[in-house]
């Protein structure tokens, strides 16, 4: 740790009062990281929110998750071409939001309500 970060750690103990010394306190931050990053699912999670961090993925979502939807009819709705509905299709299926089922000529997405958790507004 630098000096800098160290005086700034400082800083934050006198303030909210914390009763430690300063590399134990470092060293609890340091564990709380490492838990977080060695959870099973933080890479995954990580790849929902890259998904959804996009303003038109994240309304595709939600508008998937009111009904099933093609392209076609995203298209029809977002004003957007086929190749760019389709691109925002593809990457919301790479992270596993939804999955795509063929009706015929046609697939329909859906969300994939096996996550633990929606991100559905």
């Amino acid at each position: 740790m630098d000096l800098k970060s160290k005086e700034e750690i400082e800083k934050l103990i006198k303030y909210f009062k914390i009763d430690r010394d300063i590399l134990e306190y470092i060293e609890s931050l340091e564990r709380n990281k490492d838990e977080i990053l060695t959870k099973k699912n933080f890479i995954e999670k990580v790849n929902y929110f890259k998904a959804l961090g996009d303003r038109v993925r994240f309304l595709i979502y939600n508008l998937i998750g009111k009904k099933e939807m093609c392209v076609c009819e995203l298209t029809a709705i977002l004003n957007l071409s086929q190749p760019a509905i389709s691109h925002h299709i593809k990457i919301l299926d790479q992270a596993g939001l939804i999955y795509g089922v063929k009706k015929g000529k046609f697939t329909s997405y859906e969300i994939n309500k096996n996550l633990k958790r929606s991100y559905l507004i």
